[in-house]
């Protein structure tokens, strides 16, 4: 999980602002925005949204 953490933190840190505020995941019917997601992922253990969202990105290609 802490390689899917380190490509999210990447692949963030290299999105125009603007893009951070689109929808990348939808976990449990809650919306998550890049900033949002990221709340969720960037610390010392990711949430357990946290993890979702990061499965279903890597399961969507976005953390290749």
């Amino acid at each position: 999980m802490e390689e899917l953490k380190a490509k999210f933190v990447k692949k963030y840190a290299n999105l125009p602002w603007g893009a951070r505020e689109e929808i990348i995941a939808v976990v449990d019917n809650n919306n998550f925005t890049w900033n949002s997601a990221n709340l969720e992922i960037d610390r010392e253990e990711p949430t357990e949204f946290g993890l979702k969202i990061l499965e279903q990105l890597q399961s969507l290609g976005i953390l290749e």
